[in-house]
């Protein structure tokens, strides 16, 4: 679980590889086998409330198990459309599938890659050699809409120069967003040693005339965590005197007597949310003169 403060995060189940194909050109000698590594290709750990890219580099070697010479070149296909990795809730997440080796752009958008370039030299391996490609999945991160594993199944394919199939293996491509949430202040408060200072003007009973709002960031659902720590009192230094107070958040009462937690809407999704912060100062009679203070920590977790 995620957690930010401010004082004032599937399985994924690996299909067997293709079943390995003879090159009808050449005869049943010549025989590619693709081994992914891993067979999983999950970008790991996305935040995105960061400015990291999410992206992951990835390899495939090919192996000719034949007894003669293979010609191919890699070939993506897309198993099933629509485009885009997905919870199968219908919300894609675009990406861009690179072969680094090659330096080409590999993916498969209208459903599979083919020869990806006309340029591309054919690889060429004689009985008993392999080689390794890497890979770079890139997601876009716009079309993120809230956490979770999202998915796309593809076949990683060695092609002829009849683009025919010679050995393939089946990849998953994938992100793993994570539950993660953001709080910050907006309105009449100063910053002072990483703390913000609120002023609540002249010690007066009542509700305290002061614009502010806690701003949250959130995938999804998440708690807010609230602490007083004079449990609801504005104390005068270290002395005796204290004036009691209570707040809200978002129009819901915090309880000052301990660490009082507030939970967020339940909507799914990345949720932006402006929640109104409010005090209400108590009793001030008979008050010595100075400046009355409380530390209120205000924690946020990721559901």
């Amino acid at each position: 679980m995620l957690r930010r403060s401010i004082l004032v995060f599937a399985l994924v189940s690996a299909a067997p590889a293709l079943a390995q194909q003879g090159n009808p050109a050449g005869g049943s000698d010549c025989r590619i086998r693709v081994d992914a590594t891993p067979t999983s290709w999950i970008i790991r750990g996305y935040d995105p409330y960061d400015t990291a890219i999410p992206e992951g580099t990835f390899s495939a070697t090919f192996a000719n198990d034949g007894t003669r010479e293979c010609r191919f070149v890699p070939a993506i296909g897309l198993d099933q459309p629509p485009f885009g990795l997905s919870a199968g809730t219908g919300h894609e997440v675009g990406y861009a599938l690179l072969d680094l080796t090659n330096s080409i752009d590999v993916t498969p958008r209208p459903g599979r890659s083919g020869r990806g370039s006309a340029a591309l030299k054919p690889i060429v391996l004689a009985a008993g050699q392999s080689t390794t490609v890497l890979y770079r999945l890139v997601a876009s991160p716009d079309d993120v809409s809230g956490s979770g594993t999202l998915i796309e199944n593809i076949t990683l394919e060695a092609q002829d120069e009849n683009l025919r199939t010679i050995g393939g293996a089946r990849v998953v491509l994938g992100l793993e967003v994570l539950p993660s949430a953001r709080i910050g202040l907006a309105g009449a408060y100063t910053m002072s040693n990483g703390h913000a200072l609120v002023s609540l003007g002249e010690l007066r009973e009542g509700p305290a005339p002061v614009p502010l709002q806690l701003r949250v960031s959130s995938t999804g659902r998440y708690d807010l965590d609230v602490t007083s720590l004079n449990m609801g009192r504005l104390r005068l230094g270290d002395s005796g005197w204290q004036v009691s107070y209570s707040m809200k958040i978002g129009g819901e009462t915090v309880d000052m007597s301990g660490t009082d937690t507030i939970s967020g809407p339940v909507d799914k999704g990345l949720t932006r949310t402006a929640l109104p912060i409010q005090f209400v100062i108590g009793d001030v009679s008979n008050r010595r003169a100075g400046v009355y203070s409380d530390t209120i920590s205000i924690s946020v977790s990721a559901r």
